[in-house]
């Protein structure tokens, strides 16, 4: 059994299948229609409503009603500043309380600093390894950061060597008490299409466990999953990185992936749902995907218990 699983995670790549055994990942949006709610703690309040998006390449999706909207980057297409202003402009005429964006590899403009400066966001708030608080008229505040990092994968910008650590470097260290982080790029082996994402993101996830992250870039790998920062998610990207590496035949996987099978089987017998206080929520929002990106995907929502 133990070299069926490993044969099969060597040909599907990024074991997702497998990762569904044992975390809850949903297709659409998370804490809603009936559900619990996934950030839910004991406060009375309501949900902070927080619209997802990313990677819209021009276009202008119809969107939910929200007290947050938030864009994870590739605004444009060829990166041009019309393209921009464009889709700015639809942004700022959406009804959302606090509106975030950040760029992404296809927006070429927002490199050049006279552009950035000559461009009137209005109540658009662009974050470039910047932070920022948002604020409700109820008391409640969300600390958010943004980053359009991604690691080289062909042309683009805001692109860094795969072997460095931007994320340690001072440039794109994201602070302790972020409570949303918002990145163009995914961490390595979630929502991210076999281990495209930065392994150095992922690194840099277990040390601040913000309570939701928001990124795109990865069209195919859009979707949603929830962590719990505890042994099974470790084993579980122990055997991906092994994978991705070609040693999935070492005994650290072998026990891993035996690890994995008993929690699975523990869960599915008893009905169990893994669950820890301090869970953090992914959210892969890309919005086109088709070979062309002549597809479009809805928003992903997300309820924010605070």
């Amino acid at each position: 059994m133990v070299v069926v699983m490993i044969c099969w995670l060597v040909e599907v790549g990024d074991g997702v299948c497998c990762w569904r055994l044992v975390v809850s990942e949903d297709e659409g949006g998370i804490g809603m229609s009936g559900e619990a709610g996934w950030m839910r703690t004991f406060a009375d309040s309501p949900p902070i409503r927080i619209v997802c998006i990313s990677d819209t390449h021009n276009t202008t999706p119809l969107l939910p009603t929200g007290d947050v909207l938030l864009h994870a980057g590739d605004i444009t297409q060829s990166g041009t500043l019309p393209e921009l202003l464009n889709t700015l402009s639809y942004l700022q005429a959406q009804p959302h309380r606090h509106k975030i964006v950040i760029a992404g590899n296809h927006d070429t403009c927002l490199t050049t600093p006279s552009v950035l400066e000559s461009i009137d966001w209005g109540d658009v708030i662009y974050l470039e390894n910047t932070g920022t608080t948002l604020k409700f008229e109820d008391g409640r505040a969300l600390t958010v950061f943004g980053s359009p990092f991604t690691p080289k994968h062909g042309s683009g910008v805001f692109q860094y060597p795969r072997e460095q650590d931007v994320w340690s470097s001072g440039i794109g260290d994201i602070p302790q008490d972020t409570d949303v982080l918002v990145t163009h790029g995914p961490p390595a082996f979630h929502l991210d299409c076999g281990g495209m994402g930065c392994r150095y993101l992922l690194r840099k996830l277990w040390e601040v466990r913000p309570r939701l992250h928001v990124f795109g870039h990865i069209h195919h790998g859009r979707g949603t999953q929830r962590l719990a920062w505890d042994e099974v998610q470790a084993r579980f990207e122990r055997v991906c990185r092994a994978r991705k590496e070609r040693r999935v035949w070492s005994w650290g996987v072998v026990r891993d992936v035996i690890g994995l099978l008993l929690v699975a089987v523990g869960m599915k017998v008893s009905g169990r749902v893994r669950r820890e206080e301090q869970e953090t929520v992914l959210v892969n929002a890309a919005i086109v995907h088709g070979f062309r990106d002549e597809k479009m995907h809805e928003p992903i929502v997300v309820d924010f218990y605070k």
